[in-house]
């Protein structure tokens, strides 16, 4: 197999201050040593935080948003809906189970662009008209409560293994359930760590174990995600490194 050595580099993912660092090489050339890569679609950082991905997504989906201004203004508010759904909120939401973000400027950096989509579905660019009312009129979900729902829709599909996925070993039953816990209830994983502590399993647990019964115990994908949705939408946005 050829490596196209222009594409690859040297990312290292660590918390120590010091770091001690080794000089890598494909077919004698030296790689490059970088702070963040782009790996399948998704910009990883040498600190696991989001950010950096954040910005890119947000600014290639607002590029997405005004080709769409400039050409759908005349049309109709469900075409421009139509549009923004299709072509926009996909490249918000892409491997979104993956890279969640967990901090506030992350959240409200990707909340913008469909704050954006909104003024430009109703053609209101008044500085004095709220877009809260806009959205609801809408009816879009914050894309922070879709990415939570995608999440833990991905923990049921694994859990009744609908999709060739396991849990790893760390993911497992609870061994004590309250009387206010579902019967599924898994067991929290212990995390101090953001990076870790906001990664796709402990925060997925955490949604999990909070949503009510009717909703694990769903018989279909669909089922679940009308039951969990009401839920989620309950949980409080991050602020700082606190999500629910």
């Amino acid at each position: 197999m050829s490596f196209n050595i222009k594409k690859c580099a040297v990312l290292t993912i660590t918390r120590k201050r010091n770091i001690s660092h080794h000089l890598y090489n494909i077919s004698g050339e030296p790689l490059e040593r970088v702070d963040h890569h782009d790996y399948l679609g998704v910009t990883i950082s040498h600190d696991l935080r989001w950010d950096d991905h954040c910005h890119k997504i947000r600014q290639k989906a607002s590029r997405t948003l005004g080709l769409l201004r400039r050409t759908l203004s005349p049309c109709k508010q469900q075409v421009k809906a139509k549009a923004y759904q299709a072509l926009v909120r996909p490249q918000l939401e892409y491997a979104s189970e993956t890279w969640n973000p967990y901090t506030k400027t992350g959240v409200d950096q990707l909340e913008q662009v469909q704050r954006a989509a909104a003024r430009f579905v109703f053609g209101d660019y008044r500085r004095t008209t709220s877009v809260t009312p806009l959205i609801t009129t809408l009816g879009w979900d914050p894309l922070h409560t879709r990415r939570l729902l995608s999440q833990a829709t991905i923990f049921y599909k694994i859990h009744y293994q609908l999709i060739n996925i396991r849990f790893p070993p760390g993911i497992h039953p609870a061994s004590f359930i309250g009387r206010h816990d579902h019967q599924l209830k898994y067991s929290l994983p212990e995390a101090t760590i953001d990076p870790y502590k906001f990664s796709y399993y402990p925060r997925t647990v955490k949604i999990w174990n909070q949503l009510p019964a009717a909703a694990v115990l769903s018989s279909t994908t669909i089922a679940f995600k009308e039951a969990a949705l009401p839920a989620i939408k309950g949980m409080r946005v991050p602020v700082g490194s606190s999500l629910l």
